[in-house]
């Protein structure tokens, strides 16, 4: 019960620093500046897929960090596969697909393609 919590609160931090991110480089008008904070986002990214390799490869990183972030990256793509479905909502929010996302989607791939090759290359022991 611990380690899900631990990779819920993981998902819901590694998705509000792209955010702050986005957020602080559009309110930039220097590109040297945007560059500075686009490098520290990738970085905090990294240090986060840094402390999730910690914990170790089980199926738990898989399904709450792999497939939402798979999700979240392919969300251009089905979107028109999923929103097509005779349901009263959108399983594809019409705000995932603006350009104000593409930071969140980023990383979103980097989640899913980090766990994915970690699980699939890399067998680290368990602490």
């Amino acid at each position: 019960m611990q380690r899900f919590l631990r990779l819920l609160i993981w998902d819901a931090l590694f998705c509000v620093v792209p955010t702050v991110g986005y957020a602080a480089s559009s309110m930039l008008t220097s590109s040297t500046a945007n560059y500075v904070v686009t490098l520290l986002t990738f970085a905090v990214c990294g240090a986060f897929l840094a402390q999730l390799s910690r914990w170790g490869s089980t199926w738990m990183e898989v399904v709450f960090v792999a497939l939402p972030g798979l999700y979240l990256a392919l969300a251009p793509f089905l979107a028109p596969l999923l929103n097509g479905l005779p349901l009263s909502f959108d399983l594809v929010p019409a705000l995932l697909l603006t350009a104000q996302t593409t930071s969140l989607r980023t990383a979103g791939a980097l989640a899913a393609g980090f766990v994915l090759w970690q699980h699939v290359f890399i067998s680290i022991p368990h602490r």
